[in-house]
């Protein structure tokens, strides 16, 4: 896809792809880490210390 960033015809927001996608990967790192969460296409986490 070609468009990285456009605004929104509606609201005028402007957005930026790679940000989304960012924030969209930080959030789903995070609830694993703090929950133990499965994140859709992913396999279970292990949060055993391995030493």
């Amino acid at each position: 896809m070609t468009v990285r960033k456009w605004n929104c015809p509606e609201c005028g927001a402007n957005h930026d792809r790679d940000h989304n996608a960012a924030t969209n990967i930080k959030a789903a790192g995070l609830a694993v880490l703090a929950l133990g969460e499965n994140v859709s296409g992913m396999a279970s986490v292990s949060m055993s210390c391995s030493r």
